[in-house]
């Protein structure tokens, strides 16, 4: 039986049917949007799969609670909340929503609350009906239309760089980034390479004498921002590829390009080899593997600390915990909530294992002054087992052909002794 095309969805859709899908496929695309621009704050956000959730409504009086953003949005198309749970039914049977019950607090105290979540195939069916088109997204790696066009600003204007001061009425094609553009051009230290910008403060005009001391010669200074090698050579070697994902941007392309310059964005598309790891459940591995190998363990320290601060010695049980990641520092590492069960139940054995903190291991001093804790009562440590070690050091390589922007160490010998193939 092939399946139903997003089109042929929509239209089997009643009008009513049609506004409810739209008004949460708009509150959808406005979450996106938010997530996108606060991409400047500091740390990462939630993943999608949290923020994609969507308040439907509050199951409380609308003159104290008032009323969500989907209920407006939907009074606005004439459409209120009766028969809400039936359209709501209608688009999950189709599988273009989730809905989940839960609670939130108000000033009535908990009270239930109806969360919607658009689903891909949802997402696909509302822009086949309003007639959008799904936005570009760059291959991992490559930049966004907005950072391009001020990569290509500075390549064009070469070794002399850009001045960071732009007068009021300067054109865009010659105006220097900004800086905004140049914070996520020239910090991003996680990039092969380095940063592809760097500002520097250099003399601007021919030196004089200063009025104030005489006899000493003085310059006047400037700041402008220059394209590193690290910018030249990824501007080189993905121009042909930015020509195909942002046509509309004028990049001059060099005569003498490198000999591994990309075509096109088929040069993007890495095939994953059969039994390997997809990418968030192999950082969690090589962070892993790095702790493993410095043998470090954040509440070994931190709490023998707080035990000393209060009088008492850390427990040896503390001491002994492996070397590893506790539970509520994986975020930190990656942005899936799937990438430990990965590791836990991979196919050939258990990459990685868990090992439970006692309460006995807990600091003495456990909560706040207002009562709530200061550590999480459910903490366990995520450690590399032997097969997860054995795993790492027989496909480091190909790892590293296939996730290249990953900062994997090097595994010891002592890992890569044979094991039973996978």
């Amino acid at each position: 039986m092939s399946r139903p095309q997003p089109a042929d969805l929509w239209a089997e859709l009643n009008p009513r049917q049609q506004i409810y899908l739209t008004v949460i496929y708009h509150a959808d695309q406005n979450a996106e949007a938010n997530q996108k621009g606060g991409a400047f704050d500091w740390g990462h956000g939630p993943p999608a799969s949290e923020w994609r959730w969507q308040t439907f409504s509050i199951k409380a009086p609308k003159e104290i609670v008032g009323r969500t953003a989907i209920q407006h949005a939907l009074a606005q198309q004439d459409e209120h909340d009766q028969g809400a749970g039936s359209s709501l039914a209608a688009l999950r049977r189709r599988n273009l929503i989730e809905v989940m019950d839960d609670f939130v607090h108000t000033m009535l105290g908990m009270v239930p609350r109806v969360r919607v979540k658009l689903t891909t195939l949802g997402r696909a069916t509302a822009r086949a009906g309003l007639g959008h088109t799904a936005p570009k997204s760059p291959p991992r790696g490559l930049l966004s239309e907005w950072l391009w066009s001020n990569l290509v600003r500075l390549y064009r204007a070469g070794p002399d760089g850009m001045s960071t001061d732009s007068p009021r009425g300067t054109p865009t094609e010659e105006r220097a980034p900004s800086d905004k553009a140049r914070f996520f051009l020239e910090r991003d230290q996680r990039r092969p390479g380095g940063p592809l910008v760097e500002t520097k403060c250099v003399r601007v005009g021919e030196p004089y004498e200063s009025p104030m001391y005489p006899g000493h010669t003085t310059y006047r200074t400037g700041y402008r921002v220059y394209l590193t090698d690290a910018g030249r050579a990824h501007y080189e070697q993905h121009v042909r590829c930015y020509a195909e994902l942002w046509p509309d941007i004028d990049a001059p392309v060099p005569e003498d390009l490198p000999e591994d310059a990309h075509s096109s964005l088929d040069d993007h598309k890495v095939r994953k080899p059969r039994g390997l790891l997809a990418r968030a459940p192999f950082q969690l591995l090589v962070a892993l593997v790095r702790n493993d190998l410095d043998d470090r363990l954040w509440i070994r320290k931190e709490w023998a600390m707080y035990w000393r601060t209060f009088g008492s010695e850390p427990p040896a049980g503390l001491l002994a915990l492996p070397a590893g990641i506790t539970t509520n520092q994986i975020a930190r590492y990656t942005r899936s909530t799937t990438a430990a069960a990965k590791l836990l139940e991979f196919r050939s054995g258990p990459l990685a294992a868990e090992t439970e903190i006692h309460h006995w291991l807990y600091p003495p001093r456990r909560l706040y002054s207002d009562g709530s804790n200061i550590w999480p009562d459910d903490l366990k440590v995520l450690h590399v087992t032997d097969a997860g070690r054995a795993h790492y050091a027989r496909n480091l390589k190909a790892y590293r052909a296939t996730y290249d922007d990953v900062e994997a160490p090097d595994a010891p010998e002592a890992w890569k002794s044979p094991a039973p193939a996978e």
